[in-house]
């Protein structure tokens, strides 16, 4: 083999390793991306391989924002990035692929909804703009909603799993959105300004939901966003400091336990909301920045507060604290609905805008 071709051919392997590198908008080694643990959070590997034509890559600069399971298939994950659009995996986060559609191959996807009884149908919110595939991501509607308005981001979405024509959106102007048609019409449900950051749908009753707020507390509507009560109203939560801050809202699969992040803590509910209790904490709550419930036991809980993932199986009268597996903060958080000792793990920055995370 003469040294020409040997030449040749060192040269064409380094610029097939550079086509297949990693993206994203840091560079900075291990900062970010999906990790994922298979003890319950002892030890934690990274979840990063982004396969390409030109060979392997990795998601290691990619900030995380959302992180969900397809309710029908717990080896599949839909994640929404902070600069690099929608990426998804069907073998538990061991590669990652990105769609074709050009809107949701950068920018921030905030919200991901897997319809519950089509797996192939999943909603996806970028900005001021709802898109939604019917056939695994292959191709996208890109003009399922879009708010007129220049300032207003959507900030979540939920299908109605006994009935997937409806569909939620709530947004950064304090609105709650719902259509009946699988998207296609939406009317106003809940109109009281501020900024909406999340809403749940009670997993025994769909009528049942839950809005989380920055400035007004936990929203509940028991028929179907007809009207609407503050559940941190009155006593003895209203004089807790903090708690009109809701951050996040998780349930168990069967809906007979809610656990909520605020600024005040942690609270939860074994009554659908009617009554809730404070949880003692080994950090402050308004350090935390995630928080999961496993779905088969809602004594089992976790969350993340600075470079520290807090462990409970009793509902927070003992908790066990590891280290983060890398120099960032955990955003998303999420156990396997089907093996409690499998956590997912996502990372990013902590944005601050007028003190909220957004």
């Amino acid at each position: 083999m003469n040294r020409s071709f040997l030449q040749l051919s060192a040269v064409l392997s380094i610029l097939v390793l550079a086509g297949a590198g990693c993206f994203g908008g840091n560079t900075a080694s291990d900062q970010f991306s999906v990790w994922k643990s298979v003890d319950g959070g002892a030890n934690w590997q990274k979840q990063a391989a982004l396969p390409t034509p030109e060979g392997v890559g990795d998601i290691t600069s990619v900030e995380v924002n959302e992180l969900v399971f397809d309710p029908s298939d717990h080896f599949a994950l839909y994640m929404g990035s902070v600069e690099n659009g929608l990426l998804y995996s069907y073998d538990g986060g061991e590669g990652w692929n990105r769609v074709r559609e050009p809107m949701l191959r950068d920018g921030r996807v905030r919200a991901i909804a897997v319809d519950p009884q089509d797996k192939c149908t999943v909603y996806v919110s970028r900005g001021q703009r709802l898109l939604k595939t019917e056939d695994c991501g292959r191709t996208f509607n890109t003009e399922m909603y879009v708010d007129p308005r220049s300032d207003v981001v959507i900030t979540d979405v939920e299908v109605d799993w006994f009935n997937s024509n409806v569909v939620y959106l709530t947004n950064t102007a304090g609105e709650v959105l719902k259509s009946t048609d699988a998207g296609v019409n939406w009317v106003t449900a809940y109109n009281k300004g501020g900024f909406n950051r999340d809403i749940e749908i009670d997993n025994r009753d769909s009528r049942i939901l839950l809005l989380s707020t920055a400035q007004s507390g936990l929203r509940r509507s028991i028929d179907g966003g007809a009207t609407w009560v503050n559940l941190f109203a009155d006593e003895p939560y209203k004089d807790l400091d903090g708690v009109k801050n809701v951050r996040e809202v998780v349930q168990t699969a069967a809906g007979d336990t809610y656990w909520v992040s605020t600024d005040y803590g942690l609270l939860t509910s074994t009554d659908r909301g009617e009554t809730w209790n404070p949880v003692p904490l080994l950090a402050a709550g308004s350090d935390i920045s995630a928080l999961a419930v496993d779905p088969k036991d809602g004594m089992h809980v976790m969350y993340v507060a600075g470079s520290t993932i807090y462990t409970s199986v009793n509902s927070g009268a003992r908790w066990d604290p590891e280290k983060m597996p890398a120099a960032s903060r955990g955003y998303q958080l999420i156990i396997d609905p089907e093996n409690d000792m499998t956590v997912y793990l996502g990372l990013r920055a902590i944005e601050e805008q007028s003190g909220l995370i957004f």
